[in-house]
């Protein structure tokens, strides 16, 4: 059988042999790669549909931290509370006679820390006699709640809240049993120090002065309310325990037995928050869970594994179709590729086409046949010499930009200069002449900027060398003019063109102030806006026209250009570097002043 397939394909031209080569190709690399996509994206999206579970399980505890952190805030702002203070700062309290007015007067007092809200179910200052403020029903006693375990916890709460799991009014304080979940409440208590500040003096309750407990109470359906959105799957359940296993609140029959053990419990606390897999019943199931801070409760969500599963979408259905539309396309393309790769003028002809769109690297591998494989062999040979030859005016024309960047920046060596400088200097020391000392030792200053740099410099250092300028200049003109700067600290660290402000303010002394005696101001200024530079400098001067400020502008001719390096120069230098949408703007009104503008990327 193997020989006869083996000699059929002998047979079979070179197209049909690629093309059945090719089929045969994609159906084993389909097989493999859709059995591993079935597998991997099945697991990728359980673990996705796991990590949703999770957020909102996190969303469902931030929610309840936030507001049982509010009680210990509010407990707090109630310890100054002077009408509290008032209030309770008496011995006699358990004698005097308590009435409808006073339970108004604490209840008016409780509701500016915890207005009316859903959340809550009573908030009450209780003592070892009497309960204040508003109770909804006649489950929560209004005297003897001394014995009580709330006020027991509630006077050793004294540095932070202490929290009460959830229990049954009617069983917590009448023995009776009761069924209702609007009966579960869990509570908050906090031993209240009251105190006073008047004048800037603290003062405490006296000492025998019996102090009153806070306590918060919450009914458990606000849990319900709370984590009913993590609840998204069919069959899942929640919990919140204590870290020892005490159930707060579940969706669940209480009755039924909890699905964790303290080992679990003890792990779920070190890690804060997460996703395991857990067997509950013979079932496996996913539990998402997330810490409550400030109480230390555990919240759990319990997933069905299978319900989970069932919400993913159905990966082999979805694996198989794709499989079969990709080989249609395979088979399709195979045939065309196969014919193409027998058709050795066709790939003459994409050679061309490559070479019309500029790709000169394009290279044509030779056939068996001999005639066309001498063109292919010539047109490589012809493809390289058009690249070579493109490459070379390439490299020329760069050669001439940077000629001609070189000679916009106008440089020239001063060593010579420099040194006579330091000698001159040295000379005016020694004769007092200390203003000429000065102005020798900024234009050396200014000379060393110009020897160490070229190109680009960074725009503080190329500002310190336009302060020198504008020093010399000062004493030169003897107060004619004032200068001032204004550049925001995150331009100074960027790069700028060198020497690109100081022949604008050369211009404006030269030529915009040339005719004022006094009271010439040049204000230089620089900003971001919209990922472009702007620097800024404005004089008020005897400004120019617009003939004079196109002929400023116009590019200089070769055999002129030492004798107008400014201006021309500064904007034939940015448009080089930085592109031609960027470069000078200039704006004068004649007798008004000018407006230098330039743009920088």
């Amino acid at each position: 059988m193997f020989r006869r397939i083996r000699f059929w394909f002998s047979k079979v031209n070179l197209r049909w042999r690629l093309t059945i080569s090719y089929i045969l190709l994609i159906i084993i690399s389909l097989s493999l790669l859709g059995a591993g996509y079935y597998f991997k994206s099945s697991d990728v999206i359980l673990q996705n549909a796991s990590e949703t579970s999770l957020g909102l399980v996190k969303m469902g505890t931030r929610s309840l931290d936030a507001k049982f952190a509010n009680v210990e805030q509010q407990a707090i702002n109630m310890h100054v509370d002077e009408q509290l203070f008032e209030f309770f700062n008496t011995t006699d309290l358990e004698e005097r006679y308590i009435s409808y007015e006073h339970n108004r007067e604490i209840t008016r007092n409780l509701m500016k820390y915890f207005p009316d809200s859903p959340d809550y179910y009573s908030v009450n200052l209780i003592t070892s006699e009497y309960t204040f403020g508003n109770t909804p029903s006649f489950w929560f006693p209004r005297t003897n709640l001394k014995s009580s375990i709330i006020y027991q916890k509630g006077t050793k709460a004294t540095t932070n809240t202490s929290w009460i799991p959830t229990y049954n009014l009617l069983e917590q304080f009448y023995s009776s049993k009761a069924s209702d979940r609007f009966q579960y409440v869990f509570s908050a208590t906090r031993y209240m120090n009251l105190s006073s500040n008047k004048n800037n003096v603290r003062k405490f309750l006296d000492e025998n002065v019996e102090r009153p407990i806070l306590v918060v109470n919450f009914q458990e359906t606000l849990i319900e309310k709370t984590l009913k959105e993590s609840l998204n799957i069919k069959g899942s359940y929640y919990y919140v325990m204590t870290p020892n296993g005490h159930v707060l609140s579940t969706s669940r029959d209480r009755d039924e037995k909890n699905p964790i053990d303290e080992n679990w419990l003890t792990s779920a606390a070190e890690t804060n928050s997460g996703t395991e897999y857990i067997q509950v019943d013979n079932k496996k199931m996913i539990v998402c869970y997330s810490i409550i801070p400030s109480t230390g409760w555990i919240t759990a969500v319990f997933i069905p594994y299978n319900n989970l599963l069932s919400t993913v979408p159905n990966m082999l259905s979805y694996t198989i179709f794709a499989a079969i539309v990709i080989l249609l396309v395979a088979v399709i393309l195979a045939s065309i590729i196969s014919g193409k790769i027998t058709l050795p003028l066709k790939k003459l002809l994409w050679g061309i086409n490559r070479i019309g769109e500029g790709n000169f690297d394009t290279k044509i591998i030779g056939t068996d046949i001999l005639e066309i494989n001498t063109i292919i062999r010539r047109f490589n040979q012809m493809n390289q010499k058009i690249g070579t030859l493109i490459e070379e005016n390439y490299e020329v024309k760069l050669k001439e930009l940077e000629a001609e960047l070189n000679a916009l920046n106008f440089q020239f060596n001063p060593h010579f200069l420099y040194n006579t400088l330091n000698i001159i200097n040295y000379l005016a020391i020694e004769n007092k002449q200390t203003q000429i000392s000065e102005m020798l030792v900024e234009l050396s200053k200014m000379l060393e900027f110009t020897t160490k740099t070229s190109g680009e410099v960074k725009f503080q250092d190329d500002f310190e060398y336009l302060k020198n300028y504008v020093f010399i200049m000062n004493l030169r003109f003897e107060g004619k003019f004032s200068i001032k700067y204004d550049f925001p600290d995150e331009l100074m660290e960027t790069k700028v063109p060198k020497f690109f402000l100081q022949p604008f303010i050369e211009n404006s002394l030269i030529h915009g102030l040339s005719e004022i005696e006094h009271g010439g101001q040049i204000k230089v200024a620089g900003r971001l806006e919209d990922g472009i530079r702007i620097f800024e400098i404005e004089d008020n001067g005897k400004g120019m026209s617009q003939e004079k400020i196109k002929s400023v502008l116009t590019k200089i001719p070769a055999d002129e250009f030492r004798k107008s390096i400014g201006i021309n120069n500064v904007d034939q230098r940015i448009k080089l570097l930085y592109g031609k949408q960027y470069g000078v703007q200039i704006h004068a009104i004649v007798d008004k002043g000018t407006k230098v503008t330039i743009y920088l990327p």
